[in-house]
């Protein structure tokens, strides 16, 4: 995981283009991996989720590091930030939590909000073409410490994606939960861009900057506040 959080952290830093110390807001940071290896890097990283869990766990591994990073808990469609970032980063499919669009478009102007002027917003999220194709109404995954067993379904009117996610541990303990995301397609997307007063720089279909595709595994959004 750590040598997939370089890597990424790498294409984030190439096309961002950020200066040293620039101040980043790592939105849905979860525990707090790409936040812990911007701050390595010399930048001023806030993370910020809904989690109290996540949050718990970035703070006292930030700690354990011996790092400074500002970890907040809180709602994405009420950030509390004017005017106050370089970039803000959103990873590993984070976006599309809500049931409402007029929710997610919160979300992006929060992020519009939350920029200096002429900042950039990057976007990691699944591409929606490959995911439909490709959908399994159940199947296992195993995994070095337990095994999961996936089960959902996709509503094609609502574009969104309804799975319960079972982890079976070695010693016998699962855990359960669900997750439920509106996967938007790439025009969907723009569209909530230019609503939010972000226009749209580029599109990648991987961390190797490939050209985005119907087949790319990933849709990768770069976009700048106008």
């Amino acid at each position: 995981m750590e040598h997939l959080t370089k890597k990424e952290v790498d294409l984030v830093l190439k096309l961002l283009k950020l200066k040293p110390k620039a101040k980043v807001l790592d939105l849905c940071c979860g525990y707090g991996r790409h936040s812990i290896e911007l701050d390595q890097r010399g930048y001023q990283v806030t993370g910020y989720d809904l989690s109290k869990f996540f949050i718990d766990k970035a703070r006292e591994k930030s700690r354990n590091l011996g790092l400074k990073i500002e970890f907040l808990e809180g709602d994405m469609r009420k950030l509390p930030f004017k005017n106050e970032f370089d970039a803000v980063i959103n990873m590993f499919t984070s976006f599309g939590f809500f049931k409402k669009e007029v929710d997610d478009l919160k979300v992006l102007k929060g992020v519009s909000k939350a920029l200096k002027p002429n900042g950039v917003f990057f976007l990691d999220t699944i591409n929606r073409e490959v995911m439909v194709r490709n959908f399994r109404t159940k199947h296992w995954v195993k995994r070095k410490d337990f095994v999961m067993l996936e089960e959902g379904f996709l509503d094609l009117f609502l574009g969104r994606w309804e799975s319960t996610r079972t982890l079976i541990f070695e010693d016998n303990r699962r855990r359960n939960y669900s997750i439920s995301l509106r996967a938007y397609s790439l025009v969907e997307f723009i569209n909530l861009l230019k609503e939010a007063r972000l226009t749209l720089e580029g599109v990648y279909g991987d961390f190797d900057l490939n050209q985005y595709t119907i087949d790319s595994p990933r849709m990768i959004v770069v976009a700048r506040k106008i």
